[in-house]
């Protein structure tokens, strides 16, 4: 009798304890993130915009963040990041970052120089949500002002799925480097 019960207790220890609707994964981890992002942009820049969609159809919708230091965005900018928004099946999301006025600047001049800056940025925005609107991509836009990195890491939090960030050389990477982990594409421009 004593030999029966350790035989059943053998064979259920033996059987798993899994239900078999429980699937056991690993979670991706930030590299694996990063793999998947440049794997894509691979695809895209080669012409190939369908692996590239293939990669993320899992994941949901992805952004690119276009950032400029300035009231607008260069056309290579503009350019480069609706074409790999298209070709990724990504949105964007238009960042402009004006200076942080100094705390000695009349607050109705302060005021004045947001609004003006603003007025200059959503112009340019509109510029970009043409060339988006062509190529059926969603866009957003958003200004904000002082650091780029905190602006960029404001950004991440607000809007999720954020995966690669697109600038001009007056928006330094450094600048961003220390409070975002995001691949950075910086494009130098000639002027």
């Amino acid at each position: 009798m004593v030999l029966n019960r350790i035989k059943k207790f053998l064979e259920r220890r033996q059987q798993p304890h899994q239900p078999p609707e429980v699937e056991v994964t690993r979670q991706s981890s930030l590299q694996d993130d990063y793999d998947q992002a440049m794997l894509a942009v691979s695809f895209a820049e080669a012409g190939a915009p369908e692996q590239a969609r293939q990669v993320f159809t899992q994941r949901g919708n992805r952004k690119i963040l276009v950032v400029t230091r300035e009231d607008a965005f260069t056309e290579p900018v503009m350019e480069y990041a609706t074409s790999l928004a298209e070709r990724l099946g990504y949105e964007l999301i238009a960042l402009n970052v004006g200076c942080q006025a100094s705390a000695k600047a009349a607050s109705g001049y302060r005021q004045h120089m947001q609004e003006e800056f603003e007025r200059r940025a959503a112009a340019s925005f509109a510029a970009l949500q043409q060339k988006t609107a062509a190529r059926n991509i969603a866009a957003a836009h958003v200004v904000k002002y002082g650091d780029v990195g905190r602006a960029v890491a404001d950004i991440n939090r607000e809007y999720r799925r954020v995966e690669l960030m697109i600038t001009d050389s007056r928006a330094r990477e450094t600048e961003v480097a220390a409070r975002v982990n995001l691949p950075v594409f910086n494009l130098k421009t000639h002027h």
